[in-house]
């Protein structure tokens, strides 16, 4: 069996109270990785679980805080694909809901920049690839039957 590199797909969404909704945080891939919008995604290490590493990308990615942290949901979703670095990969996608917005602090190395968008206003076209789609909207479902 080939050896596969693990991800993490992790969808972070917070509770907008004004709105009595949900909105979620999208990432911009800087120019070298293609400037597309995405979930924040990366490479588990080997000694990590899906979910510890979908956690560690989320804070080094967002600067989020770990005590914001309301609940993480395994969304059962997983893709293999073959990434921009030619590995095949198997990733995982979990949903991260937080108490609020916070200060978000992007690493240059991977993004350029990062948006809160409505749940009423994720689209098809809101990301570049499908399984990011698929992920924001299985997580949108949830939401909706979550309760506020």
């Amino acid at each position: 069996m080939d050896h596969k590199t693990k991800k993490a797909q992790i969808v972070i969404a917070t509770l907008d109270s004004e709105r009595q909704s949900f909105t979620f945080l999208l990432m911009q891939t800087n120019e070298k990785r293609g400037e597309f919008w995405q979930n924040v995604t990366g490479k588990i290490n080997e000694t990590e679980t899906f979910e510890e590493g979908g956690l560690r990308e989320a804070i080094e990615e967002t600067g989020l805080k770990i005590e914001s942290i309301i609940d993480m949901i395994d969304l059962k979703i997983s893709h293999d694909f073959i990434d921009e670095r030619k590995r095949n990969c198997h990733e995982k996608s979990f949903l991260l809901i937080l108490e609020s917005k916070w200060d978000v602090k992007i690493d240059p190395k991977e993004h350029k920049d990062f948006r809160w968008v409505p749940m009423e206003e994720i689209f098809v076209n809101i990301v570049k690839h499908k399984g990011n789609f698929e992920t924001l909207q299985k997580s949108a479902h949830l939401l909706k039957h979550w309760g506020l």
